[in-house]
């Protein structure tokens, strides 16, 4: 009897996490993608089968970026049936790493399923340092910036802009197409003053980049 007594509420949880169960059954609910340069978007697919007795309705799909859209093949799947959620990320001129969110809403429970994005967008060059500073009253002295394209890319970087005065730039090649270097120099250093300065280039296949550096006096 002492088994009994042990073994008869084991089976009860059984019976009750088996009634639990949620009925679409993910091949997974997470992915991982890195995009090549210049991608303006990148679609990720989130497969499942619809593994219980009764039809299941997708009523909504929530993200939490604008960034992200996401939409199912369909809004019913009958027992057996096997669908998509489609996740379509805009790239843009973004870089590096981004986790975004897919709430499923579905009838099967009152709890959403999330799906997990994680997207890697490498620089198409580096920038470093990415910013530069001086003291207040320190010697105006030239800092330095290099500009180093990624991989096999081929930049050629043309021209430097600070958004203030306060600041004068010029661009030096080291070795064309792959690296530069963005000299600064503040005309004063007696008075705070910060800017970005915009260093605009284009890639081999055309596409124009625009990247920034930044320069402060505190």
């Amino acid at each position: 009897m002492r088994f009994v007594r042990q073994w008869l509420p084991t089976v009860a949880l059984l019976n009750c996490l088996a009634g639990s169960a949620l009925a679409l059954d993910w091949k997974s609910t997470t992915a991982e993608v890195t995009t090549v340069p210049f991608q303006k978007e990148q679609d990720v697919v989130f497969e499942f089968t619809n593994r219980g007795p009764k039809a299941v309705a997708i009523h909504a799909l929530e993200t939490n970026c604008s960034c992200l859209l996401a939409q199912s093949d369909q809004k019913l799947y009958a027992p057996g049936a096997s669908g998509k959620i489609t996740a379509k990320f805009t790239v843009g001129d973004r870089s590096g790493l981004y986790e975004r969110i897919i709430t499923v809403v579905s009838d099967e429970s009152d709890s959403p399923v999330r799906l997990s994005l994680k997207l890697e967008v490498p620089d198409v060059a580096s920038v470093s340092p990415r910013s530069v500073l001086w003291l207040r009253n320190d010697a105006p002295a030239e800092k330095s910036v290099d500009l180093t394209a990624s991989g096999d890319l081929e930049i050629v970087f043309g021209r430097a802009e600070p958004t203030s005065d306060a600041y004068i730039v010029r661009l030096e090649t080291i070795e064309a197409g792959r690296h530069y270097r963005l000299h600064i120099k503040p005309r004063a250093t007696d008075q705070p003053a910060s800017a970005a300065i915009r260093i605009y280039g284009r890639e081999k296949s055309g596409h124009a980049i625009l990247l920034s550096a930044y320069a402060s006096i505190r």
